[in-house]
């Protein structure tokens, strides 16, 4: 393997880690608050994973024989999560509460 090449799997490897734990943040937001710009970011961010993960194993199996068409999946998928997370944005509810706790707890901490 050439130094390019594993420099390369490098940066995937990285940016693979930091999207994933981008999407499970993401997700753990959306299961809590029920947010649709939550769940917008988790499929923005899963695009992100899904554009470092399947890029690299594209081009090893092909030999990066086709680079265009990498390079077009892989903005392509990279543009549409972009897409998915400025729209997660446009839907924000804004006005709603940032944390979820239930009236009668938030009563009882606002008497103390």
């Amino acid at each position: 393997m050439e130094l390019i090449e594993g420099l390369y799997l490098v940066t995937t490897t990285v940016l693979a880690g930091a999207s994933v734990t981008l999407l499970a943040f993401a997700v753990s937001a959306y299961r809590s608050s029920g947010r649709t710009a939550m769940a917008y970011l988790a499929v923005g961010f899963g695009l992100v994973v899904l554009a470092a993960v399947a890029t690299p194993v594209a081009a090893f199996r092909t030999s990066f024989a086709n680079p265009q068409a990498l390079l077009l999946v892989n903005t392509g998928l990279l543009a549409a999560s972009m897409a998915l997370v400025a729209g997660s944005l446009a839907v924000y509810e804004p006005g709603t509460r940032e944390f979820v706790i239930p009236d009668s707890e938030l009563a009882q901490i606002q008497d103390r």
